[in-house]
């Protein structure tokens, strides 16, 4: 698994800020959970705003990615397609 820089910062009732290596993908985050034990790296587990378009129905589809999403996906390892570049 990757590392990555993590800041999370909250006004105590919402997260405002979800920044990883420097970048803000707080409107592509539906929830988190960080996990810090002793001796080991803590993890942050993010769940992002995604769809599962396998089941369409349709051969083709346009993917369209909220805000924030392609750059959260790229972050952790994903290549867009050269199409989308």
């Amino acid at each position: 698994m990757s590392r990555h820089n993590v800041e999370i910062r909250t006004d105590g009732r919402s997260v405002g800020e979800v920044v990883i290596d420097g970048y803000d993908i707080a409107g592509a985050v539906t929830g988190l959970a960080f996990t810090a034990a002793v001796g080991r790296v803590p993890t942050v587990r993010l769940d992002l705003r995604l769809i599962d378009v396998s089941a369409l129905g349709s051969t083709t589809a346009e993917v369209l990615l909220g805000e924030g999403v392609a750059d959260a996906l790229t972050l952790l390892g994903w290549t867009p397609p050269e199409s989308d570049r």
